[in-house]
């Protein structure tokens, strides 16, 4: 059953913020930054009256499951249809957008494992023609692939902006000298031009290709929102920022910009400078308290994010006095000892209500399957709103999703599965044995997870535990031995 979307507290702030400009919205992990954003959207439908420019306001997620569930909100939020409320990811905006403009992209787009592939025989072939450059030549493919996503992302068009860009973010023993970037670029050109010739893109291309488009039409573009809200916006890259800032009505530049950094748990990233937007000074406010965890769960969720080294960029959690259980941490010697637990307690949640969200969840579209095949052996149907980003909330069933698609969501109970060494963090984001980027990127993930638990929370392995296990703080959990 969808709850009701009400604003409580310092939410409230929303309703008195400047309808022209931009305003950045800072929130911690269960302070209802996604309610803000719904509600921002719905009040620009109510109170901007324009008789020469009809009000059309979008909300941009990342990902298809928060847009889908965003969608659903809208639908329900005080029996009222907000028409000209559009809700979308980036994507599926740029793919009909390129598509109105003649670049049609329906299956054109390759995925990781394809790209993985050209990059490894693009590298091969670079070794040969570039014997004195093995060690930036024998990295892993994870780095080459990393690297291509972040040069798109920063926009960089050319071999010298790239040279001159600063590299954030590498190992400590990863360093990429600007020798190094000669022979980098070179991969990423080769990429380029062999993706070209199969006819073929990836999703990093969408929005080089919509800023294409927008540069080509020049004056003649009309933007085509007036308001645009943009929720969980530290995922997202400086392209397809200056690409959504170029989408608003000039007569408003309203954009509302609702980010944690806290949550990015994508290798991207950028400054607002960097994309032309000013939220210094009275734009910015933040949103401290946390109304959705209940203070156990809180207490361990910001154990785990203290020992990340970037912790000064996130906003100050003011925990709620809700009281629970402590989570739980399942350690079994045996897969189908964890897996029977699971099945238990999912059980008993059940027995005692038939209205509680329940949501299970998994580092890997690989263990996503096991969990699916798991719940069916047992009678138990479940829905993966990580494909469908459609979430049903007509009936009891079992949500099942991977770790990265839950940002913005809520259920009341939570189990984060299998959770081992080697999914967490996921062995093929190394770029180096040491990557400090991809650590911080999955305990951030971890955090995100854990904190999309109302009532309980339950986190589980069998086998060597994830490193991550040690950094919460052990009187916080529960721990369950198999």
């Amino acid at each position: 059953m969808l709850k009701p979307v009400t604003l409580i507290g310092e939410q409230k702030k929303v309703l008195t913020l400047n309808p022209e400009g931009p305003i950045q919205i800072k929130g911690s992990a269960g302070s209802g930054k996604t309610t803000v954003a719904l509600y921002r959207a719905c009040h620009m439908m109510d109170t901007h009256t324009d008789m020469f420019e009809p009000t059309k306001v979008a909300i941009f997620t990342f990902n298809k499951s928060l847009s889908g569930y965003l969608s659903s909100l809208t639908h329900n939020l005080n029996e009222r249809s907000y028409n000209g409320l559009n809700v979308v990811n980036f994507h599926k905006w740029a793919f009909a957008f390129l598509k109105q403009h003649g670049i049609q992209l329906y299956n054109t787009v390759i995925f990781e494992s394809d790209i993985k592939n050209l990059v490894s025989n693009i590298v091969l072939r670079l070794r040969h023609q570039h014997p004195n450059e093995q060690r930036i030549l024998t990295k892993e493919m994870d780095f080459y692939v990393d690297e291509i996503c972040w040069i798109k992302g920063k926009n960089i068009r050319s071999e010298q902006e790239y040279i001159e860009t600063k590299r954030v973010g590498r190992g400590t023993s990863d360093r990429v000298t600007a020798q190094d970037k000669l022979i980098v670029w070179k991969v990423f050109t080769s990429y380029q031009e062999e993706k070209r010739r199969i006819g073929k893109c990836d999703f990093d291309d969408f929005a080089l290709f919509c800023l294409d488009v927008l540069d080509r039409l020049g004056r003649d573009f009309v933007p085509p929102f007036t308001h645009i809200v943009i929720d969980e916006a530290q995922d997202l890259s400086k392209a397809q920022m200056m690409v959504l800032s170029r989408l608003i009505s000039p007569t408003t530049n309203s954009l509302t910009i609702i980010a944690d950094a806290a949550q990015r748990i994508y290798k991207s990233g950028f400054t607002w400078k960097e994309v032309g937007i000013n939220v210094v000074g009275g734009r910015t406010i933040e949103f401290k308290k946390n109304y959705r965890n209940t203070e156990e769960i809180a207490k361990a969720a910001i154990s785990l994010l203290e020992h990340d080294d970037d912790n000064g960029e996130f906003t100050a959690v003011e925990i709620g006095q809700r009281k629970g259980t402590k989570p739980r941490l399942v350690c079994a010697n045996e897969s189908y000892k964890e897996q029977n637990y699971i099945i238990s307690k999912i059980n008993d949640i059940r027995n005692n209500s038939n209205t509680e969200s329940i949501c299970l969840l998994h580092r890997t579209n690989h263990g996503m399957n096991h969990i699916r095949q798991l719940l069916q052996r047992n009678g138990i149907v479940s829905q993966d709103i990580s494909r469908t980003g459609q979430i049903s909330f007509a009936d009891n069933r079992i949500n099942i999703a991977t770790m990265q698609t839950v940002k913005g969501l809520e259920f009341d109970h939570v189990f984060i599965c299998d959770l081992t060494d080697e999914n967490l963090p996921v062995l093929a984001g190394f770029s180096e044995p040491n990557d400090d980027l991809h650590i911080s990127t999955e305990r951030r993930l971890l955090y995100t997870c854990m904190t999309r638990a109302i009532h309980s929370l339950t986190m589980s392995y069998s086998g060597n535990p994830s490193r991550y296990f040690a950094e919460i703080e052990p009187t916080a959990l529960e721990v369950v031995t198999l």
